[in-house]
């Protein structure tokens, strides 16, 4: 049996040599038609599967009649947006992603949802939180303007969407990204990344505060949180939470205590860094351990 796979065929762009410049690539979009010609063929994609669509075909999709010039912005995007196989045109992967990305809104689009009370307290100051959704980015606070929680999203995510289910897509992004981030995977570009918590040296007011960070030496991106965001996707802590009949994914990232309450967090080694943290709901307590790179396990005094 065939195992299962997305929708894009590995190996369809394998025989390029040489890498191309990404100011070249994204200078092969400037020109609307070539946009259009990008967005023919994802239909085509969507309607035929990886079945090629031949020149004058896809011509009378983007309803182009000189066929010189359709051909001359056929041949700008390809190799690197569009492959040229037997039977006519068809996306590589670099193209289907460059279309999901317009599809997205993600560099195009704006909007914008909030300010609007969510059904959840500050855990500092036990006020609303309130969450807004702006720039392609969902942030929530309190009314005292704690920060709780922040995400980016694209735009057609929020399309017909309330306030609270924007925040509950966000909130589900950052569980992922802290899984793949903690796995060794940039969330961002998919490039191997090294996980660490890190204590501050400098951040003496009540004692060093650990935390989590993840950082892509290849694109950029940076994931930055509490140590609690390890124990937010571990699986013995969501198991402790279930046998109390409270899910941990039906909880909003900010309101476990161990997320949030630096009491139920204690640096126990520094060189290198290990971090004991305690979990409890109702009578009981679950005493676990994060090490260096991220990982959680269950401490001996349980």
């Amino acid at each position: 049996m065939r195992p299962p796979a997305d929708d894009t065929e590995q190996g369809d762009d394998s025989d390029e040599s040489t890498r191309i410049d990404p100011a070249e690539a994204f200078a092969a979009l400037s020109d609307p038609l070539r946009v259009d010609i990008l967005r023919a063929l994802s239909t085509v994609h969507r309607e035929s599967g990886r079945e090629p669509v031949g020149f004058a075909a896809l011509r009378r999709r983007v309803d182009v009649r000189d066929s010189g010039r359709f051909r001359y912005h056929l041949n700008e995007l390809r190799d690197h947006f569009v492959r040229n196989v037997e039977g006519g045109y068809r996306l590589t992967n670099t193209g289907l992603e460059v279309v999901a990305a317009m599809i997205a809104g993600t560099y195009t689009d704006r909007a914008s949802l909030g300010p609007g009370a969510l059904d959840s307290d500050c855990p500092v100051c036990h006020s609303p939180a309130v969450a807004v959704y702006e720039n392609g980015r969902c942030t929530v606070t309190c009314e005292r303007d704690h920060p709780l929680f922040g995400w980016t999203l694209p735009p057609a995510t929020t399309a017909d969407a309330t306030l609270s289910e924007v925040v509950s897509l966000a909130e589900l992004f950052a569980r992922q990204a802290i899984e793949r981030g903690l796995a060794g995977v940039c969330p961002k570009c998919s490039t191997p990344v090294d996980p660490a918590v890190v204590v501050d040296p400098d951040d003496t007011t009540d004692g060093p505060t650990p935390g989590l960070r993840v950082a892509c030496d290849t694109c950029g991106a940076r994931l930055v949180g509490p140590v609690g965001f390890c124990l937010l996707v571990d699986p013995v802590v969501a198991a402790f939470y279930r046998r109390h009949d409270r899910p941990l994914d039906e909880r909003h990232v900010w309101e476990p205590a161990f997320v949030t309450d630096d009491d139920t967090v204690s640096v126990a080694e520094t060189d290198p860094v290990r971090v004991d943290v305690t979990v409890s709901l109702d009578d009981e307590s679950l005493a676990v351990t994060v090490d260096d790179e991220g990982t959680v396990f269950v401490r001996d005094d349980n």
